[in-house]
């Protein structure tokens, strides 16, 4: 196990959750709200601020709906149930991909609760029955050698700022406020990955209109 960040469950914390199954069709959904037990189990020591993350360089996006968010890469790793929400573990001798960053409303006003960001694997990482199965899609923008392979996020910790809001089903995060939010394959991948093998790239065309993914790097 490579890498893994503990995250907590941060009292009266809404999780949504992204998944995306589909590469045809990669649209947010919202899940039923959780309390509590949505969050990961263990929150990182003392983790109480942005200003405690290292991350890479920022990425600012913008939707036509005019949200304005920026992305800012933590660290990847692996971890066999790296979020809460994780449903069934690997296969023997697999593990499962992360990837943590920071997702910041960048407007003046609340903004809906997106994910992003996906996360990308090099294709010499991922079990060839998956590779055969045509799950770890490439994406034009991002490395000939890495795919992305069905994911989900969850909100991890909200670094002190208010937890997300219900308004008409959908979640909206405050103006200026940064949440730590995690994205996790759904299927798997060997147990040798570490960051080097992964990748923080937008390319929903909710975020980037020609569909090239767009990295977000890990720091240095």
């Amino acid at each position: 196990m490579t890498g893994v960040l503990g995250v907590g469950a941060i009292a009266g914390l809404i999780v949504v959750v992204r998944a995306h199954d589909d590469h045809a069709e990669a649209t947010p959904r919202t899940v039923a709200a959780r309390t509590g037990e949505g969050a990961a189990r263990k929150s990182p020591s003392g983790l109480r601020s942005r200003a405690q993350l290292k991350t890479g360089t920022e990425l600012d996006v913008s939707t036509p709906d005019g949200f304005s968010y920026s992305l800012a890469a933590v660290k990847g790793g692996t971890a066999d149930r790296p979020l809460a929400s994780t449903r069934t573990p690997p296969p023997d001798g697999t593990t499962l991909g992360y990837a943590d960053y920071v997702l910041t409303n960048t407007g003046n006003a609340p903004a809906l609760l997106d994910f992003p960001a996906d996360l990308f694997v090099k294709r010499t990482r991922v079990p060839s029955g998956v590779l055969d199965k045509n799950r770890c899609m490439p994406q034009p923008g991002a490395p000939t050698d890495m795919c992305t392979l069905p994911d989900h996020t969850d909100v991890v910790n909200t670094l002190g700022f208010a937890a997300p809001r219900s308004e008409d089903e959908d979640q909206y995060i405050p103006a200026g406020a940064s949440y730590l939010v995690r994205v996790a394959t759904d299927m798997p991948v060997s147990t040798g990955t570490t960051q080097h093998d992964l990748g923080l790239y937008v390319w929903d065309s909710r975020f980037v209109s020609d569909r090239r993914a767009v990295e977000v790097p890990f720091p240095g």
